[in-house]
């Protein structure tokens, strides 16, 4: 960041803040070479630089005069160009001749005025600039013509191969002037690669001088703009129902009066919601307008303050909020099972940051220690302010880690262009880097109750071999003020660490998107049985720039909703807020995703994992207990985008919540079940009664594989009921019409920590085929008179044999791919046959088919064409007349 000691800076310190790129980004409106059409009274001074009418018969323009700096010529290498010019000639040239240069401005003819912001345009044209750079950067002067700190901006650079030819344009937004601020000043750079380029070198790389660059500058134009903003007044600009709901609006200019202003507010999908037309004043003193939001369902909106003079445009300001929903849950504490992992990069002002954190509604968070940033060590004031930062996260419920992202900023800087990596750090001499440890260890040493070595996300401390040196020394290093330290290390789901035994007690993973769902809980087990006492995930969304919205979001909250059921102590994601630079300041804006995480910490931080429950395929439906009362999670990833409806037993539940925290009432069909609408997105269900849960997960049946080939079948149904109170009723069988079940009704009464079972008799069809088929069982409860209905799932198919088929069309004849694999321990042997509707069936043997051999086979019917969409059954009878058999059913594309 640019510091400067007082409220003025000097130039030097005004060229560090262009070469670092520390002034604020200037908004650059694409590469058109058109002007601004803002009327012509808006126009504070314009610099087209054809000075000779009026009298200026020198070689430079008026007021501008070199920058004599360290590393710039002292001779003048700036002069008008009488042949060159963007819409005509002249233009100012400046000649790098092998050195930087830059010309200031600071004349009296860009007098300031109060509430006005200011826009600065122009143009550009490179002149032979391959390695060097051209920009121009605006700031606010006092009267003495002393540059005011922190009002710097600057244009992107022009120049380099890929540069366009001809002019290129900028914008430059100066916020309201500050008291002090008398006039604009201008600087016109030419930089040459020594001054511009703050990226890391690559090794032996040989600096390049323009001896002949250049670049002119034409047609300069500033402009005053209207004082135009929108705020809130929520840190961070979450509104929730405690705090005040509403925007804040300011549109003033001092002397225009027709000025009109709009006001929209568009919701996260793009959707315009309401507008609110906008009225000029024109006083000194400007109170804000006040646009109640409060009525506005919970989710993301922009809000953007389009200003325009006689039908053209003159400014726009836009702003991200959110409207938070009303909290579920009032414990705090038992919200640490998700957690925020805060990016050194783009961290806001410590009260933002606690406001953000606090109404997340998660309560745990990873900040970081060390950040792997080249930064100078922090003040006492700072320090400070961390100190209050931490305390008041603690009081309010925080489990608090900290992470050494990197190595301390002060060793980052004193290594120069290739810093030591953290472990490379670590696992040196501890005197490098013990001081930096003792000055975030020795204070917070109470605070922090977890110390991570390494990002999340990252792949640094998975693929480094110094790892244990590096831990062995932090660990030694740290028990100078901590008797046990608890060390945590970030892992990838996809590589496996180094070593037999962990060295650290808690281990993230990281599993990305790329892994099914139904994996998730081995990856966490798989973590638990190397010896982790405490296993946390860390789930990042998909880009937002290669995947549509909802897509991106479902596949985000399903991935925290499952790792959390699958037993990960903490769930971890990145910041959900972001951090960006206006022509007003600094702005944090919170993302669809915090409200995301707000709602699903809300209703489930409190409740322990349970069960999954069998609804119907395409159904994810997860179980997380809290006392007597159950949460569940359920979603359709078979579901149309608009979703589908499922009728479910949820007893007394009479809503659901999306994850933007919106609750809907239930309607309930003839049985009295709840209507519950699924989409991929999932919803939240609380105020499920346990005992209804456990009573429906009791339900098992036995035995769940059948071989296909035996028409009778003894099974078991079990009901092993862990509930604290008597149930009884009624259930009767729903089945595919080829099977016969006896008895096909039966009643029970089950006592509170019992088991019952009860016999039932399946006739299943002979061809049946092949695969997981559901009996249904339909309960009706006597308590309050529940209806249910329970799938049980028979598994269909020979047991000691892998078969798959697949039918395609190749020309006009269909094929058919018939494979075998035996997993017994025996030789078997099988006919296989091929059934098409219309046609001659077709026979294959698979004979001495070995263990864990693979034999395929193909079937071809010619004129197949005729054939798309219909169903064909692949047969398998076993050899001798035995009585096994196997139908699997494919269709034909």
């Amino acid at each position: 960041m640019l510091r400067v000691h007082g409220r003025y800076a000097s130039w030097p310190v005004v060229l560090s803040a262009v070469a670092l790129m520390a002034a604020r980004p200037a908004a650059v409106r694409g590469q058109s070479d058109t002007e601004s059409r803002l009327p012509s009274h808006r126009i504070v001074h314009r610099f087209d630089f054809d000075e000779r009418p009026a009298g200026n018969l020198e070689d430079e323009p008026k007021y501008w005069v070199p920058l004599k700096l360290a590393g710039f010529p002292r001779f003048a290498v700036g002069a008008f160009d009488f042949e060159v010019g963007r819409t005509s000639p002249p233009s100012f040239h400046l000649a790098s001749e092998g050195r930087s240069v830059a010309y200031q401005y600071t004349g009296p003819e860009t007098r300031v005025r109060a509430n006005t912001d200011y826009r600065v345009e122009g143009f550009i044209r490179a002149d032979r600039l391959r390695a060097a750079r051209a920009c121009l950067n605006a700031h606010y002067l006092d009267e003495l013509g002393r540059p005011i700190a922190g009002t710097v901006v600057r244009s992107r650079f022009v120049g380099g191969a890929g540069e366009p030819d001809g002019w290129a344009k900028f914008e430059l937004y100066l916020p309201p002037a500050t008291g002090e601020a008398y006039t604009i000043g201008l600087v016109a750079w030419v930089l040459a690669e020594s001054k511009w380029n703050i990226n890391t070198p690559t090794r032996r790389h040989i600096p390049r001088t323009d001896v002949h660059g250049g670049a002119w500058f034409d047609d300069i134009t500033i402009y005053a703009l209207p004082r135009a903003e929108i705020t809130t007044s929520a840190a961070g600009h979450v509104l929730t129902p405690e705090g005040t709901q509403e925007l804040q609006v300011v549109l003033a200019d001092p002397e225009d009066t027709s000025l009109e202003g709009m006001l929209s507010i568009t919701a996260a999908d793009g959707g315009l919601v309401e507008t609110h037309p906008i009225s000029v004043v024109v006083d000194e003193h400007v109170d804000p307008v006040h646009i109640h939001v409060g009525h506005l369902s919970p989710g993301l909106y922009e809000a953007r303050l389009d200003v325009a003079a006689d039908g053209a445009p003159v400014v726009s300001r836009r702003l991200v909020f959110a409207r938070a929903a009303p909290p579920n849950r009032h414990g705090d504490t038992a919200a640490r099972s998700f957690g925020v992992v805060v990016d050194p990069r783009y961290r806001s002002d410590p009260a933002t940051e606690l406001a953000l954190l606090q109404k997340q509604l998660a309560r745990s968070v990873k900040l970081p220690v060390w950040t792997g940033l080249a930064e100078d060590p922090p003040t006492a004031a700072a320090r400070r302010t961390t100190d209050r930062l931490l305390r008041d996260l603690l009081k309010s419920g925080f489990g608090l880690s900290g992470v050494f992202v990197g190595p301390p900023g002060a060793i980052v800087q004193s290594d120069g262009p290739y810093p030591r990596s953290l472990l490379a750090l670590l696992a040196d001499q501890p005197s490098a880097w013990q001081d930096h440890l003792a000055m975030v260890v020795a204070p917070y040493a109470g605070i922090f109750r977890w110390w991570q070595v390494g990002p999340d996300g990252g792949k640094e401390v998975e693929e480094g071999d110094q790892l244990p040196r590096a831990l062995e020394h932090l660990r030694t290093a740290m028990r100078r003020f901590i008797t046990m330290p608890q060390l945590a290390i970030p892992a990838s789901s996809a590589v496996e660490l180094a070593g037999k035994e962990p060295a650290v007690e808690q281990v993230t993973l990281t599993l990305g998107s790329q892994i099914h769902p139904d994996w998730l809980a081995p990856e966490i087990q798989r973590a638990y049985g190397r010896g982790y006492d405490f296993v946390s995930a860390f789930v990042e969304p998909l880009p937002a720039e290669r995947y549509q919205r909802i897509p991106r979001l479902s596949s985000w909250a399903q991935r925290i909703i499952t790792v959390r059921h699958a037993g990960a102590q903490t769930v971890f994601v990145p910041q959900t807020w972001t951090v960006r630079d206006t022509s007003q300041g600094r702005v944090t804006e919170p993302t669809e995703e915090y409200l995301i995480l707000r709602t699903i910490a809300d209703v489930l931080g409190g409740a322990v994992p349970g069960e999954r429950i069998r609804v119907t395929p395409g159904v994810y439906c997860l179980a997380f207990h809290d006392g007597d009362s159950t949460v569940l999670a359920l979603w359709d990833t078979q579901a149309p985008p608009e979703g589908r409806n499922h009728a479910i037993q949820l007893g007394q539940a009479n809503r659901q919540i999306d994850l933007w925290g919106r609750s809907s009432p239930f309607e309930r069909d003839e049985h009295g079940r709840q209507i519950v609408r699924l989409s991929s997105m999932p919803v939240l269900v609380d105020g499920v009664e346990r005992w209804l849960i456990d009573f429906r997960t009791a339900l098992t049946l036995e035995p769940g594989h059948v071989e296909t080939g035996w028409e009778l079948v003894e099974h078991k149904l079990g009901m092993a009921y862990e509930g604290l109170e008597a149930v009884s009723g009624r259930i009767s069988f729903d089945a595919p019409g080829s099977w016969e079940i006896t008895p096909r009704t039966l009643r029970f009464s089950l006592m509170p920590q019992r088991t019952e079972v009860f016999p039932l008799q399946v006739r299943y069809s002979h061809n049946e085929p092949a695969g997981q088929r559901d009996l249904i069982a339909q309960i009706l409860l006597s308590q309050a008179s529940y209806y249910l209905e329970v799938p049980l799932s028979v598994e269909l198919g020979l047991s000691d044999v892998d078969v798959w088929g697949m039918a395609v069309l190749e020309g006009d004849e269909l094929v058919l791919t018939h494979a075998v694999t035996n997993r017994s321990k025996k030789p078997l042997h099988f006919r296989g046959a091929a059934s098409v509707p219309g046609r001659e069936r077709q026979y294959r043997p698979f004979l001495n088919l070995h263990s864990a051999e693979t034999q395929t086979v193909e079937y071809r019917f010619v004129n197949g064409a005729g054939l798309a969409g219909s169903t064909v059954r692949l047969a398998l009878r076993e050899m001798n007349d035995g009585p096994r058999i196997h139908n699997l059913e494919l269709t034909v594309p």
